[in-house]
């Protein structure tokens, strides 16, 4: 089907694109424009989700600390801490990761089982629960 108002070089082109405006149909109907996506609408939630459940995937669980284990935690706090002021390579376990920090062991609080340290400049501080610990370097 031709357009007979259209000039006979245009007539048998197929991309609109190389026509001149001119001559294309103004009155051709606009579509459902953005309202054709709307089903998409949930897909970040449920990208989300997938997000999540991946995440939990890498989670592990809290490790288990010999009787010995801890014991050498606690040697190692009360040398790092008390006898030297040493910087310090810290591992612990929050929230399904092993985590690793270094600084300067700031104090022990036994009361709360909190061991608080600080950044080389002794600006920042951290609170990690002594039930965290993981290791000590």
């Amino acid at each position: 089907m031709h357009d007979h108002t259209l000039p006979t070089a245009y007539q048998s082109e197929t991309d609109y694109r190389k026509i001149p405006r001119q001559y294309l149909n103004t009155q051709i109907p606009r579509g459902r424009s953005i309202v054709k996506w709307a089903p998409f609408a949930t897909l970040p939630e449920q990208f989300e989700a997938i997000k999540q459940f991946e995440a939990n995937q890498l989670k592990i669980d809290r490790p288990d600390l010999s009787e010995d284990q801890i014991n050498e935690l606690n040697q190692m706090l009360l040398h790092l801490k008390i006898a030297h002021n040493a910087f310090s390579k810290i591992h612990y376990w929050r929230a399904g990761h092993i985590h690793t920090i270094q600084g300067y062991i700031a104090s022990i609080d036994t009361l709360t089982n909190e061991l608080v340290l600080t950044n080389e400049r002794r600006t920042d501080r951290l609170v990690i629960g002594l039930n965290e610990l993981y290791a000590i370097e």
